[in-house]
């Protein structure tokens, strides 16, 4: 059977756990979601962030070229001065609809958040393969998901590349 295939990113996970795991580098949202693509098809990619005001609106704007949906929140402010948007119920119920809804079988989530653990039991459960691909992937998931994949070097931004592209613009 082909792969129909929902995508889910988590965009604040997936920038820290890269920034730990390869320094000030950054995803390549173009190369992920080509990748994946590769692997079948592809109903909905969606990345969910967060922003303070506006700061996000040309990133958003360069995810929609490359064929993301987007959902972003404001952030909210506690402890006087940590910001947070936690995207974590948004995204299961997301995928919890898809799965009702579809006939995707395929679900790649794009976090590394223990968190997820009972969104990927409900997703075997509903006989739903779940791919999670990540950096420094919690055990939780590791135990629990169909395959787990390490974001290879591969899918990073080329610097070179971003050097050509801004000195011919």
């Amino acid at each position: 059977m082909a792969k129909v295939i929902y995508v889910a990113a988590d965009l604040s996970n997936l920038y820290h756990c890269i920034r730990k795991t390869f320094g000030g580098a950054k995803l390549d949202f173009g190369k992920l979601l080509g990748w994946i693509g590769d692997h079948g098809e592809i109903i909905e990619a969606v990345a969910y962030g967060s922003q303070v005001k506006n700061e996000a609106q040309r990133f958003i704007h360069c995810l929609h070229k490359l064929g993301w949906n987007t959902k972003y929140k404001r952030t909210r402010t506690y402890e006087s001065s940590k910001r947070k948007a936690n995207w974590d119920v948004g995204i299961s119920m997301d995928i919890v609809r898809m799965i009702e809804s579809s006939e995707v079988n395929t679900v790649v989530l794009c976090s590394a958040d223990g968190d997820f653990k009972e969104l990927v039991e409900y997703c075997t459960l509903h006989e739903v393969e779940t791919i999670i691909l990540a950096c420094g992937i919690s055990g939780d998931l590791k135990a629990t998901a169909t395959t787990v994949i390490e974001i290879p070097e591969s899918l990073l931004e080329n610097k070179d590349e971003l050097t050509e592209s801004t000195n011919t613009e």
